[in-house]
């Protein structure tokens, strides 16, 4: 290889290395400021608490904070390319249509925000708890930054896969080829929601280990608006 290329090639990635170091550097003192902030004030609540709101207000409290943070350091961990933080027991038949539902729920959605497409009832092959974890970046993206409803087409094929698209309304973002970049925040995402700009890249590297993949399309119809498109290895079929 030519000198020229070589040291080309070099400069490039030192680019996409500095470009990914300011991305870091601009999202997580964000994402951390919070559950930070609140812990050191439900530690000093405890300096002056009962034994009553203990047990039945701050304890709580911080369970409920030291699982959220839990959860974004494992997504950060993910993001960042260790696959120590991946899902490990072994695969098994996960519903998809249920576990859809139980996603949005989750969310707070309203019955009137998701419009599910099913040709059938389906089942993944993922391990326990993968598919709702990918399934809440996915959904969570979805209604925060597209035009409600967010409408979910599930479906199979012949190859043994089942097909999910997460389809939103709107204009086509300019920077679309980024969604998946870990840490890239858009600047319509940074005006409508604050996140990590980790969602994508954890739902691919989800969906990757259990043999299957997540992209990001620009939307067929009319409407524009984005398409997150799962492929999934399929479990026996549900009736």
């Amino acid at each position: 290889m030519p000198a020229g290329d070589t040291t080309s090639e070099l400069d490039h990635r030192l680019a996409e290395v500095e470009a990914l170091r300011k991305r870091v550097l601009n999202v997580i003192p964000h994402a951390l400021r919070t559950p930070i902030t609140t812990f050191r004030g439900l530690a000093e609540a405890l300096t002056t608490a009962t034994d009553t709101q203990i047990r039945e207000e701050i304890g709580p409290a911080l369970r409920r904070l030291a699982a959220q943070a839990e959860h974004l350091l494992d997504d950060m961990l993910i993001a960042a390319g260790y696959t120590t933080a991946l899902p490990t027991a072994a695969v098994e038949p996960t519903p998809v249509e249920e576990t859809i539902a139980a996603v949005w729920s989750d969310l707070g959605g309203s019955d009137e925000g998701l419009v599910v497409t099913s040709s059938g009832r389906h089942a993944v092959l993922m391990a326990p708890g993968s598919l709702f974890k990918l399934l809440v970046h996915l959904l969570d993206n979805a209604r925060k930054y597209g035009d409600a409803p967010v409408r979910v087409v599930v479906g199979d094929s012949d190859e043994g896969v089942v097909r999910l698209d997460v389809v939103t309304a709107g204009a086509v973002p300019p920077d679309l080829g980024m969604f998946v970049e870990p840490f890239y925040r858009g600047e319509t995402a940074v005006m409508r929601a604050p996140g990590l700009g980790v969602g994508l890249t954890v739902a691919r590297a989800l969906a990757e280990q259990a043999g299957g993949s997540v992209e990001v399309v620009a939307g067929e119809g009319e409407g524009g608006g984005v398409t997150s498109r799962v492929v999934l290895p399929a479990a026996e079929e549900q009736g």
